[in-house]
């Protein structure tokens, strides 16, 4: 293969991941659909609207730098819906703008079960979750904790919307049996898109330290807890 030939599949990758990056959209869903046109999508697409539309703050996993959290974030009139990514159990958050217009979806995993192996789960999940963004959008700014993503970060699109994944947890030390793991991915467009930025948290400063291998014993026990039941976390 000649040095021409090899600018050539760059310049084209280059402007294949340009063209991608006009707008981030779940479900294709264009911003400022309104929430019939969103029920439809969702519905197609085998999500089930869990409740009526809310308004006003509503429980939601936050992001806080490195850390995360359960809180009341009011974000408007929200339609939340439940289904499933990658076999696992996620709920969707749409909110819209006083004239009822799309303008944030919250994809997020807050189901835990305060095992290894349901922690690996939700990182299992959110490395699906990257690699399906990064064919269809283009490479993400990625920081890795441990050897796995924990925040995979898209530029701004042509449009101004944004999109963002992250693994975080609360209550523990990374998979500690009090570590809640859990998943956010948000998609960020319309009017609010303009005044939103999200940052890529700090690299570590230094390797962490190296986990004592578990004994077969330890194995065995781990691995016979099931990591599909997860269990709703306390309310706050």
């Amino acid at each position: 293969m000649t040095i021409l030939t090899v600018l050539a599949a760059l310049a084209f990758a280059a402007s294949a991941s340009a063209q991608a990056r006009k707008s981030y959209n779940f479900l294709d869903l264009p911003w400022g659909a309104d929430m019939a046109t969103a029920r439809a999508k969702l519905e197609a697409a085998g999500f089930r609207i869990a409740k009526a539309p809310v308004d006003g703050r509503q429980e939601e996993f936050v992001v806080i730098g490195l850390h995360a959290a359960i809180a009341s974030v009011d974000r408007g009139r929200r339609l939340v819906a439940a289904g499933r990514f990658a076999g696992q159990p996620v709920e969707v958050h749409l909110a819209f703008d006083k004239d009822e217009r799309l303008n944030h979806v919250i994809v997020t995993s807050k189901y835990w079960d305060g095992t290894v192996p349901g922690a690996k789960t939700i990182v299992d999940l959110a490395t699906r979750l990257v690699m399906f963004y990064e064919e269809r959008y283009g490479a993400a700014i990625k920081r890795k904790e441990d050897g796995w993503v924990d925040t995979a970060l898209w530029p701004r699109a042509a449009d101004g919307s944004l999109l963002a994944v992250y693994v975080r947890g609360t209550e523990g030390f990374m998979f500690s049996p009090s570590y809640k793991t859990a998943l956010r991915v948000d998609f960020v467009g319309g009017k609010i898109a303009a005044a939103s930025k999200i940052e890529m948290p700090p690299e570590p400063e230094k390797e962490p330290p190296k986990p004592r291998p578990l004994t077969k014993e330890e194995l065995r026990r781990e691995y016979q807890k099931n990591p599909s039941e997860f269990i709703p976390p306390p309310r706050r």
